[in-house]
């Protein structure tokens, strides 16, 4: 099957132009090429496995004294943390196609591509696949490999959804004709082959488990599974959301979900039937959430895919969950996950640093620290230390009444 699709972001991109004798002009764009995988081979390569190197940590993940962290698109690292002083990787789970995971009584939720997989850890030494619920999730948006450079188009070459996976992309270079029509240009695709077009985790999680249902985003959808029989995920319902959503986050008795537009809450008072309740608008920029009491607070990072060029701190007033409505912003350089515990708001600046900030009063944060010299992708605020995750290290800090003190440096490779 062939989808004929051609995404043109020209705010983006510099286009650099030629002329031959015949004054004909040409551009360069760039095009994003699937790299495709059978899905059966996918599927039987899921697998337990003796520790393994990590090749680019992404999101973190705990659950009683253990702590999983994703290998981007590949799987999960399973660390014993009963001794935070000194953590030991036990196993990794091969999970091709994997960004998040979601625990509840000893049983263990991950995405693979498209796929919903289930794990028992009860035995943590003895970690066994239970159960694989195939193509649970829609075939474009999450479920695929992430497009991590900027196009100009999309070539899915052969790509059917029933029978295989984007597991990469690679990006090329080609000259496409430009012809004026009073003043302007236009593209000419014949130039190209086109494509057929409960545990605890961080901000960025797509998935949450509430009360015994899971409850998951990707591109587009809301899912809503129940998970009260332990090893069953039984699908309750699918529905649309939106566009580029990529966050979910709960409080009480609703969801907050963050996308590149904007931040929206839906009830799930009936934890079966989520209903829209309102959202909030801004700039496009990649929208982690978090919520405590009255408040909301995004990190939007602009300078990349995400957007716009900006990036901020924002403080969203939620008392009345109808009509969300934003306080004050905070100027940030490369801001990425964020996390709360009790009146302490952390951020994780990229190159500007760890901020730890005051939040006694939400309308005006208070600087207290920063800890330079560490680019924290994401954090887990617990009861009595506090997770971090920056470029295959996990750090973990104790509260002190004026910050933080690191507990333990782990280097996972």
């Amino acid at each position: 099957m062939k989808k004929n699709i051609f995404l043109l972001f020209l705010s983006t991109f510099t286009l650099f132009f030629s002329c031959n004798n015949d004054d004909t002009r040409f551009e360069t764009i760039i095009v994003a090429n699937a790299v495709l995988e059978n899905k059966d081979s996918i599927r039987t390569s899921v697998a337990v496995e003796s520790e393994q190197p990590i090749n680019e940590s992404g999101k973190i993940y705990t659950y009683t004294n253990y702590v999983f962290v994703n290998d981007r698109n590949l799987g999960i690292h399973v660390i014993d943390n009963r001794i935070p002083e000194n953590p030991q990787k036990i196993s990794f789970l091969k999970i091709p196609g994997n960004f998040d995971i979601e625990v509840r009584n000893d049983i263990l939720y991950a995405d693979s591509y498209s796929d919903l997989v289930l794990f028992d850890i009860s035995d943590i030494d003895n970690i066994t696949l239970i159960e694989r619920y195939e193509d649970v999730f829609n075939d474009f948006g999450f479920s695929q490999a992430s497009l991590t450079e900027p196009f100009d188009q999309v070539n899915y070459g052969d790509y059917d959804p029933s029978e295989s996976f984007i597991v990469d992309w690679t990006y090329t270079e080609i000259q496409v004709e430009v012809q004026d029509f009073e003043g302007d240009f236009a593209l000419e695709d014949a130039a190209v082959t086109a494509g057929d077009v409960t545990g605890q985790g961080g901000s960025f999680a797509r998935f949450k488990i509430v009360d015994s249902y899971l409850y998951a985003v990707d591109f587009s959808d809301l899912y809503v599974f129940d998970i009260g029989t332990p090893g069953v995920a039984s699908a309750l319902g699918q529905q649309g959301i939106g566009w580029q959503i990529e966050t979910i986050f709960n409080k009480d008795d609703y969801l907050y979900i963050g996308s590149q537009n904007g931040m929206l809450i839906y009830n799930i008072e009936n934890r079966t039937q989520p209903e829209y309740a309102s959202e909030i608008s801004h700039w496009e920029g990649c929208d982690p959430v978090v919520v405590d009491g009255d408040y909301a607070y995004l990190t939007l990072r602009g300078g990349n895919l995400c957007g716009q060029q900006s990036s901020i701190l924002e403080v969203i007033n939620i008392a009345d969950k109808s009509n969300p409505y934003s306080v004050r912003e905070y100027t940030m350089q490369e801001p990425y996950g964020l996390g709360i515990k009790e009146d302490l708001l952390f951020v994780s600046d990229g190159p500007n640093g760890f901020q730890i900030y005051d939040k006694t009063n939400p309308e005006d944060l208070e600087l207290v620290q920063v800890i330079e010299d560490i680019n924290v992708f994401d954090v887990i605020p617990l009861e009595n230390k506090l997770l971090a995750i920056a470029n295959n290290i996990l750090y973990q800090y104790s509260y002190e009444t004026d910050g933080l003190t690191l507990i333990s440096e782990f280097v996972i490779n």
